[in-house]
C-alpha cells in the first residue's frame, strides 16, 4: 500500500470548493481509498453557563481535496 504525507493530528485546509478556508484535524488516514477522516468546528466557541460549547463536525475527504498547513 504505499505511504502518504498525511498522519493523524495533522492540520489541513480546503484550498477551494464549498469548504474553502475551513481548517480541520486529521483523525484517520485510509491509504487504500485515499481518504481522510477529519474533525472541524463551525463558528466560534462560546460559553453557556460554566460550559464551553462549539459545533463540531466529522467529514471524510479525498487526499486531493485538502492541503497540509
Amino acid at each position: 500500500m504505499g505511504s502518504t504525507e498525511y498522519a493523524p493530528g495533522d492540520v489541513i485546509h480546503f484550498p477551494e470548493g464549498p469548504f474553502v478556508g475551513v481548517c480541520g484535524v486529521v483523525r484517520e488516514v485510509d491509504i487504500r481509498n485515499a481518504e481522510l477522516r477529519i474533525d472541524f468546528s463551525e463558528g466560534l466557541t462560546h460559553r453557556e453557563g460554566n460550559v464551553l460549547r462549539e459545533r463540531r463536525h466529522q467529514l471524510t475527504v479525498g487526499f486531493d481535496e485538502v492541503e497540509l498547513l
